[in-house]
């Protein structure tokens, strides 16, 4: 089958995942031509070679670790112009010679769309829709749920089917929809793990106050030394060393250490689940996505959530290190054969036989 692969360029968690995806078709022989805005695109098209277009993508104004929802309404609204040259290139030139006979959308929602528009399959493999076709808990945050959920409402409603990346188990709404295990690079499974004592640190926000506050709390607890990432200098202080930003070095210091200290994107937790290390979430403001799985994850026993860094919200993680690792039975474990089979699954119910 040809099938055009939508991906969205916010959160390293679409890029990761389509590649895997991808790589997953292209193996079985089906030709893939992927569309793909922002940080998915740059990632995607060095590993694709002439399998990567561009689409105009809506994205995030971030300040200051926390998104900023007038300046993104704003420039959304300044950029369209120049995505709808960009679209309509896409999709009047190189999707309709491609011809494709399934859309796969990882919430990407202009192909979804050219999709309905032209009665072609569709189907989403994405995390977002957990947020509209699950049954969830009581979350804090009521506007961000309702602006959360709206969103993610008209990116599109009528696909065949909605393959749910999740690590919890919860009730569905709708009978085209299933849950389904993350995923995990390969990087991440060749990792050697250890627990050492350090602490890993990524930071969503690189002013210099945020980074003396980060000092001022991690200082008072000298058995721990703390390796941050996400500042632009590297350098040391007491107990804390600035790292620049590096994969590699990244995920080594993830894999040895006695836990992380980090936002609530479903990659990051996905993979410190398969590694087991505990995580203090400090959810980015305005995410209600990133709220929700900091709620599941602390009440699963995996994390600790706080809304900043503080010395109590620290010490109380700390002190949660010792304990051994959840094993509580609604957790969604990380499996790349689980969720592939999953995906073939769903496929062949609408059928496409993989």
């Amino acid at each position: 089958a040809k099938i055009l692969f939508g991906v969205a360029g916010e959160g390293f968690c679409h890029s990761s995942r389509s590649e895997l995806i991808g790589r997953w078709f292209l193996e079985r022989g089906h030709e893939v031509m992927f569309a793909a805005s922002g940080k998915s695109l740059a990632y995607l098209k060095p590993l694709f070679p002439g399998r990567v277009q561009e689409v105009y993508g809506l994205h995030f104004v971030i300040k200051d670790g926390q998104i900023q929802p007038i300046s993104t309404l704003v420039d959304n609204i300044v950029q369209y112009r120049k995505g709808f040259l960009t679209n309509r290139r896409l999709f009047s030139r190189a999707v309709a010679d491609f011809v494709p006979d399934l859309v796969i959308s990882d919430f990407e929602p202009f192909s979804a769309w050219w999709a309905f528009r032209h009665r072609i399959p569709c189907v989403f493999v994405d995390n977002e829709h957990l947020l509209t076709l699950a049954t969830l808990e009581q979350v804090p945050g009521r506007m961000d749920r309702l602006k959360a959920r709206v969103v993610t409402r008209g990116y599109h409603t009528r696909a065949k089917a909605y393959v749910i990346m999740n690590f919890f188990k919860a009730p569905l709404k709708s009978s085209r929809a299933v849950f389904a295990n993350p995923v995990i690079r390969k990087q991440v499974m060749d990792l050697k793990v250890d627990t050492k004592p350090h602490i890993t640190v990524y930071s969503t926000d690189s002013r210099p106050e945020a980074r003396q506050k980060l000092i001022s709390v991690f200082s008072q607890f000298p058995s721990h030394p703390f390796y941050i990432y996400g500042f632009p200098v590297e350098d040391q202080d007491r107990n804390c060393t600035f790292k620049k930003i590096s994969t590699a070095g990244f995920l080594t210091d993830l894999a040895t250490g006695a836990g992380v200290v980090a936002s609530a994107g479903l990659s990051l937790l996905s993979e410190c689940l398969y590694l087991k290390k505990k995580m203090l979430m400090v959810p980015v403001q305005g995410q209600f996505e990133q709220k929700v799985n900091a709620v599941y994850a602390e009440r699963l026993g995996v994390a600790h959530q706080a809304s900043q860094i503080d010395t109590d919200n620290l010490r109380c993680f700390l002190d949660a290190l010792e304990q051994p690792f959840s094993t509580d039975e609604r957790i969604l474990w990380p499996d790349n054969a689980a969720y592939f089979a999953i995906l073939a699954q769903t496929l062949a119910g609408i059928g496409f036989d993989i």
